[in-house]
């Protein structure tokens, strides 16, 4: 289990398709700090091989948009159903 499943838990449970976040609700979510390169706008990109927390919120069915590095904020939008992991097809 991923230190940030929490956060796809989360997004799998709200029921509108536009999630906004502050980088400290996410934090609060996972419990956990987000990395030094969470810093960066790249590392809210939505290439899935940028990291293990990206993986997460896209398999989800959600994607990163609207990223206010000032404000240390952004928004996860639906973008489709969850990704069934093996564990949910043992279920």
């Amino acid at each position: 289990m991923s230190k940030y499943e929490p956060l796809g838990d989360f997004l799998k449970n709200q029921k509108t398709d536009y999630v906004p976040m502050s980088f400290a609700e996410i934090e609060r979510v996972t419990g956990t700090r987000l990395p030094a390169s969470a810093l960066y706008r790249a590392w809210w990109s939505n290439n899935s091989l940028n990291s293990v927390m990206t993986k997460v919120w896209l398999e989800a069915g959600f994607e990163s948009e609207q990223v206010d590095m000032a404000h240390r904020k952004l928004v996860f939008r639906r973008v489709g159903r969850p990704a069934v992991s093996s564990s949910d097809k043992a279920a």
